[in-house]
């Protein structure tokens, strides 16, 4: 995926700079108010913010890759009773996740030969407790490369709990809607890029479009990880899977093997039936009197504010998702509470 200048995702800055670095390659986090730039705790779903600035001092820079490894694994794990008997070494770290992996579009003109531009990386902390490490790389067309990273610890107190429960804030882009850009231009493709729509149902991971799609086809191993998509028509939104005849994504950029089938049933229960189930028979039971909302049960269909969907994950993980908030419009905006047995 290739990102031109003055996108806001990838965006290229002349900056008055007056010493010339001395490294081939220099990459710095921004350190201001709002900006994470080194380790910290974090909430569960929080969102993190964070700038990186990247230098090539004579050679341009043509490639930044931004990975984050989860510590221990980023899906909820059942403890063992009496909990004195849990080995943290019994669950294993996750493999890396490329979050991002894109070509550079050479600058126009810059300070340096190399070129100099500032990343956005805009993201939503991990929905367990553990931590996250995130590594974030540019290179140049000789090789030669920069790296910085940080980690973020989050504690989160029901850990113990049958099941995995946590809030998400899902903001799809209407088709067709547009954005003013620099110079009056449109900026709809970058807008897709960053919006977080792409859900993982058991581990609560958030992925934007460039961590699951990009030119060279690097991020299909991610695709796998997606349960639901968020989608909007100005009008209404609504939640489909990705096997989901709705999305039909090319099959070169989304082979059909790593499109799961994610169910979704309508249910009768109030919010206060969501409050209450906290067991997996619980989960089961409300998706087993549920009933299709399409015929493949593939898709949501419109959403409404107090709905509870029931669904079953391609692994058989059944769950609820309640529909706490629903915006629609120009700016529309799903916030759900989700439960899913662990």
């Amino acid at each position: 995926m290739r990102f031109r200048p003055l996108l806001p995702l990838l965006l290229p800055l002349l900056l008055a700079a007056c010493a010339k670095t001395n490294a081939p390659v220099r990459l710095d986090f921004i350190g201001i108010a709002g900006l994470t730039s080194g380790n910290r705790s974090v909430s569960p779903s929080d969102t993190i913010t964070t700038r990186a600035y990247a230098v090539g001092a004579d050679n341009p820079l043509v490639r930044v890759r931004v990975t984050v490894r989860y510590e221990p694994t980023r899906v909820p794990f059942l403890y063992p009773l009496p909990l004195s008997g849990y080995n943290p070494k019994s669950t294993p770290d996750d493999d890396e996740l490329i979050y991002l992996d894109s070509l550079i579009a050479p600058a126009a003109s810059a300070q340096y030969r190399g070129g100099e531009f500032v990343l956005l990386n805009k993201f939503t902390a991990r929905t367990t407790s553990g931590a996250e490490r995130w590594l974030y790389t540019v290179l140049d067309n000789q090789g030669e490369s920069a790296s910085r990273a940080y980690r973020l610890t989050a504690r989160k107190p029901d850990s113990a709990a049958v099941f995995h429960s946590y809030a998400a804030r899902l903001r799809p882009v209407p088709a067709g809607a547009v954005a003013p850009g620099p110079r009056g231009g449109q900026v709809l493709d970058s807008l897709r890029n960053q919006a977080r729509v792409f859900l993982s149902l058991r581990s609560g991971l958030q992925l934007p479009r460039h961590a699951l799609l990009n030119q060279q086809n690097s991020l299909q191993a991610n695709q796998p990880l997606i349960d639901l998509v968020c989608l909007s028509d100005g009008a209404t939104v609504s939640l489909a899977a990705p096997a989901s005849a709705i999305l039909a994504p090319a099959p070169t950029r989304w082979p059909a093997a790593n499109r799961r089938r994610t169910r979704l049933l309508r249910t009768t229960l109030s919010e206060t039936n969501f409050n209450n189930a906290a067991t997996t028979a619980a989960f089961t039971t409300a998706f087993a009197a549920g009933q299709a909302l399409v015929p493949d049960s593939l898709s949501s269909g419109p959403l409404a504010k107090g709905s509870v969907l029931a669904f079953r994950t391609y692994d058989n993980h059944t769950g609820l998702l309640l529909v706490a908030d629903l915006t629609t419009g120009t700016a529309p905006l799903l916030s759900c509470r989700i439960k899913v047995q662990k």
